[in-house]
């Protein structure tokens, strides 16, 4: 089974395929026969790209862009690093992916439709799903779901930020995937923070109860309010520490709140907050880590001041969504 499914994972980097073939092999993802098997799958596909760059690594991630209904081009090209290139195919394995011999052979025509809820940078968005459960959704993001839970579970997959508002159900566990993570839940409300091109992937629980799994780790986390569990990517290291679930949540309330963070980390959030390119020398940047919180209606102007008085180690230049970044002499 797992050489099976390995070859159909495989198979999509090839070609491409038509929407009811996409949508079925969505269905197969979330189908929860083989999960573990997908899993492994998937996480090897995605040790596998890294690093390796190919025209084919490119028109997947413009495949991606195209049917989430954004405009790639260069964004974001010129500074790229090995886990993006993986993390564009493994975006292209949930979204466009597929065969005419798995069509026909795995689905049942019982199975749910999957839905795609993709919020662009800039956005944020706050909606139901078909159980009753409430999510916002951050900027950069995107969820996959079923228009209707089937099944022993209400499993979704996230690939960014969400926060999760669980209905009740003990009979049928919520689910969230993510990369190499599941969190698991009755009825609770957690956050989820899980952008590929971020190091850490960090599962926080805000009220009620929830389990923690990582692939390659025998370990589980059960957490209690105010928890939060640290994966690192690089390290393959997980930790509980203790959350400031205002800092935590501030995105919700339109706040940008950085505790410990890089000057390259806090470029990241902003592209995806504000829809905004940075140019800048990779070497602009130490691993000098800054605290900085601000309010709602503060825009990347007044930000970027703001860094660059603390800082004092660059000067700026905003042309329309791109931000040009200098080294000061």
């Amino acid at each position: 089974m797992k050489n099976y499914i390995q070859k159909i994972i495989n198979v999509f980097t090839a070609s491409e395929h038509s929407e009811n073939v996409t949508k079925e092999v969505h269905q197969w993802l979330l189908d929860e026969e083989h999960a573990d098997e997908k899993d492994i799958a998937l996480s090897t596909l995605w040790k596998e790209t890294e690093g390796k760059v190919d025209a084919g690594t490119w028109t997947s991630l413009e495949n991606v862009y195209d049917k989430v209904g954004v405009s790639a081009g260069t964004k974001k090209r010129y500074r790229l690093f090995p886990w993006k290139y993986a993390a564009a195919v493994a975006m292209f394995v949930v979204t466009v992916s597929g065969t005419f011999w798995l069509t026909k052979n795995t689905f049942k025509e019982e199975t749910a439709a999957m839905i795609e809820q993709y919020i662009p940078d800039g956005k944020t968005y706050e909606f139901e799903l078909p159980d009753g459960s409430r999510v916002h959704v951050n900027s950069g993001t995107l969820l996959l779901y079923p228009d209707a839970f089937k099944g022993d579970t209400r499993t979704v997959y996230l690939i960014g930020e969400a926060d999760f508002k669980v209905k009740k159900d003990p009979d049928k566990p919520f689910i969230v995937r993510s990369a190499n993570m599941s969190v698991t839940a009755l009825g609770t409300e957690f956050n989820v923070a899980a952008y590929p091109e971020d190091s850490e992937i960090v599962a926080t629980l805000i009220q009620g109860k929830i389990k923690v799994n990582y692939e390659q780790s025998d370990h589980s986390y059960i957490l209690r309010p105010g928890q939060q569990v640290v994966y690192n990517r690089k390290t393959a290291q997980s930790k509980i520490e203790e959350a400031d679930l205002e800092d935590v949540t501030a995105w919700q309330r339109g706040q940008i709140v950085f505790r410990g963070s890089t000057m390259e980390e806090i470029l990241l959030t902003l592209e995806r907050r504000f829809d905004i390119t940075f140019q800048y020398n990779t070497k602009l940047f130490t691993t000098d880590e800054y605290n900085f919180s601000f309010s709602k209606n503060t825009d990347i102007g007044e930000i970027m001041e703001v860094m660059k008085e603390v800082t004092g180690k660059f000067t700026y230049k905003i042309d329309k969504n791109v931000c040009y970044m200098k080294t000061v002499k």
